[in-house]
Parts: C-alpha cells; structure tokens; sequence
C-alpha cells in the first residue's frame, strides 16, 4: 500500500528548484587594510612605550623630576665645556673670542669701542699706543661718537672672529647707528676691523684697526 506525506512534510529540495545563493565574503575594516596593518605594527610600540613612560612620571614625580634635572644638568655641563658659553646665550660676552683661554683681546676691542662711542679720545690713544700707525681717534670721535654727532648707538656685534697662523686675531664688529634728519630717523651701520695680539705674559694689545666707512641701512 502506498501512502503519501502528510501535509505538514516539506518535499525534499530538488536541484535547480531554487537560484544559487551567492556568498559575499565580509568587507574589511579600513584598520584591517596591509597598509593600516603595517604602520600599526611599527607606531603601536612607540605609542605603548610613550603611554608607560607618562604613567610612570605620573606615579613616581619626584624621581622623574630628579632625572629631568640631572639630564638637563648634564648637557647644560657638557655644552659649556665644548664651548665656553651657557646655553641660550646666559652670561655670553661676545667680547669674549675664547682663544686658547683667553678672551683674545676682545676686552681691548670693547673698551676701544666704548671709548669711541663716549668721545673719549684719551682712551682711545690709551688703547693705541702698541700700534705703529694710531688711528686719528680725534677725527672718529667728530664723525662718530654719540658726543659729538647727533647719531645714537643702538646695537653693537661681533660678526666675525679669526684666529691667524701668525698668533694674531681678527675680529669684524658691526655697529647699529641711528640719526634723525630732515626726513626723520636714518639708519646706518659702521664695520670696524680689529686685530689683536695676545702676549706670552697673557696681556692682549689693538695691534691695527681699520674702519670702514659707514653705509646706510637697507630699507625693508
């Protein structure tokens, strides 16, 4: 006797009674992408190591302070004995050429200076009496000295400092002048060549100086 199915039972699926049902593999994440994967490889551990060291400033303060200062306290030694000079320029004297642990004549080349600004030609003669050919300290102080001229000071630098083969030192001084005219203020700049001698007793001496004649400030 042949019986057939009940009403509740589903037929058996038959080949091609349905279409193909397609798989769609997941999309990946931009942060899944190889090159999101290479970089995250390479600044992951940078970010970890950063993400420690401020945790653990955090919790030990004072040994992180103690470090800090020790580490700037270092460099700060190390710096002055390359160089001679503190860092950002604390306690620099620019007069100060720093030759052989001396200041090279730098102190007779600021002195010479102030002397011309000041319009004090004694000093002036005072610092030249080494040289064989004094320059006219009178005539400079009627063209340039803020005593006698109505021309004012306002900045002084050493550009340039070298030390020769023959024991002598060159330094280039540039100097920042200011004058009020006609038309208002007028800038100018005056350059002056020193050379000095350092003696074996120690002494530093002007051994020439040249000045040059002062140019006008170019415009902005």
């Amino acid at each position: 006797m042949i019986t057939s199915p009940t009403p509740t039972q589903q037929p058996p699926d038959q080949p091609g009674s349905e279409p193909d049902r397609r798989r769609f593999a997941p999309r990946k994440r931009a942060g899944e992408k190889p090159a999101a994967l290479f970089f995250k490889a390479i600044f992951r551990p940078i970010f970890k190591g950063i993400y420690y060291l401020l945790s653990a400033i955090r919790n030990h303060k004072l040994i992180s302070l103690l470090i800090l200062v020790l580490i700037i306290g270092s460099a700060t030694a190390v710096d002055f004995a390359e160089t001679g000079q503190w860092p950002f320029g604390i306690a620099n004297d620019q007069f100060n050429f720093h030759i052989h642990g001396t200041n090279g004549g730098g102190d007779q080349v600021r002195n010479w200076l102030y002397a011309l600004r000041d319009g004090d030609v004694v000093a002036m003669t005072t610092l030249d009496r080494f040289m064989s050919q004094q320059p006219d300290a009178q005539g400079l102080v009627n063209q340039y000295s803020q005593a006698k001229t109505n021309l004012t000071w306002k900045n002084i630098t050493v550009i340039g400092v070298q030390q020769e083969s023959d024991t002598t030192v060159d330094s280039f001084v540039e100097i920042d002048l200011s004058a009020t005219g006609p038309g208002g203020a007028v800038s100018s700049y005056l350059l002056i060549h020193f050379v000095t001698v350092t003696a074996q007793s120690g002494g530093s001496f002007l051994f020439a100086i040249d000045v040059l004649p002062s140019r006008g400030s170019a415009s902005p």
